[in-house]
């Protein structure tokens, strides 16, 4: 009886011990982003007020590479989240863009993917993604890579007020990294120079969805 107390105590112990183990081991897949909006700085802020794009990348551990970008949008939150989920639409109004769909939606994840063509100097590449998403209307749209040609692509794009910002800001954040060769500086620079281009077109898209409801563009309620 005491040799079972005893190996009982030991099973018992070896299963505490590994619980911590198990507990962590799904939090390591999720992006680590705060909920509340993301910190800028005073230039940043006078940039945005001024109706420019901020975008500014970063290497991180194992070739990964973080991306933000924001954009003032003139239009209610609920115009700039229609613009974000028009996926069967936005290879008409998102630069670079050949395809894009909805694939499925169950009311509280969507799947969609997109077909583009990116690139800077002599390299070009046409790169497919596939994406899960999952909405927190009208203010967080976080999504991750189920299928495509990417190791990593995760982020979210948030719907916010920035002190000091009409509007709204519009912003995307994300941890990128190619499954095809890329050089981390390739990254970064076709985010840069493709990241405004995007951003632009959702808050045009935005701004004139606003227009059709109000019967003026840039009207808010």
């Amino acid at each position: 009886m005491k040799t079972d107390g005893l190996m009982g105590m030991v099973r018992m112990t070896l299963l505490i011990a590994a619980c911590p183990l198990f507990l962590h081991v799904p939090l390591l897949a999720l992006p680590v982003f705060p909920e509340s909006a993301p910190a800028t700085t005073s230039a940043e802020r006078s940039s945005l007020a001024d109706g420019e794009t901020v975008v500014s990348t970063s290497d991180l551990d194992d070739g990964v590479t973080s991306v933000r970008g924001m954009i003032r949008v003139d239009a209610p939150a609920v115009s700039i989240w229609r613009a974000l989920t028009d996926y069967d639409n936005q290879k008409n109004f998102v630069p670079k863009v050949r395809e894009s769909g909805l694939i499925s939606d169950n009311g509280t994840e969507q799947e969609m993917f997109s077909v583009g063509r990116t690139g800077v100097l002599f390299f070009k590449k046409t790169v497919t993604i596939q994406l899960l998403l999952k909405g927190d209307y009208p203010k967080r749209l976080s999504f991750r890579q189920t299928k495509g040609d990417f190791k990593l692509y995760r982020g979210e794009w948030t719907i916010t007020r920035l002190e000091g910002v009409p509007g709204r800001v519009l912003t995307f954040r994300a941890h990128i990294k190619p499954d095809f060769f890329a050089p981390d500086f390739f990254v970064r620079a076709v985010q840069k120079k493709d990241l405004p281009g995007i951003l632009l077109a959702m808050k045009e898209r935005a701004e004139g969805m606003a227009g059709e409801i109000h019967g003026a563009a840039g009207k808010l309620p």
